[in-house]
């Protein structure tokens, strides 16, 4: 007579195997909160660069540059430009143009400084 033996997973097995896929899944879903978050942040961060591109842009086409503060609100991004002449030497003046801009991400208060200098005709 040929008996052939069959081999089957147990009941143990399967259930540690469904343990650890368990395990695996709970841990990849909490890391989409924090995914999603990272890439709100990073949009925010993309629009404030923009803002401060389009204002330093503005600054350097005017030619003429003006000393003092300005200041702003464009959508949800509130802007302040400090503009403040500088003497690096001998007949060498620039002027410093720092640009801060304050928004809110997830209720918090946040700025972002963007310095450049900018060389007079």
């Amino acid at each position: 007579m040929n008996t052939q033996l069959v081999r089957g997973f147990t009941l143990i097995e399967i259930l540690v195997s469904l343990f650890i896929l368990a395990v695996g899944l709970i841990v990849l879903l909490d890391l989409f909160p924090l995914g999603l978050q990272a890439l709100s942040y990073s949009r925010k961060i993309g629009e404030v660069s923009l803002l401060a591109q389009k204002k330093l842009e503005e600054l350097k086409s005017q030619g003429i540059i003006e000393i003092g503060q300005k200041s702003g609100k464009e959508g949800d991004l509130n802007w302040q430009m400090n503009i403040r002449p500088l003497k690096l030497g001998e007949g060498i003046e620039v002027a410093s143009a720092q640009l801060d801009i304050d928004f809110d991400f997830q209720g918090k208060p946040l700025k972002q400084r963007f310095i450049t200098y900018l060389i007079g005709d």
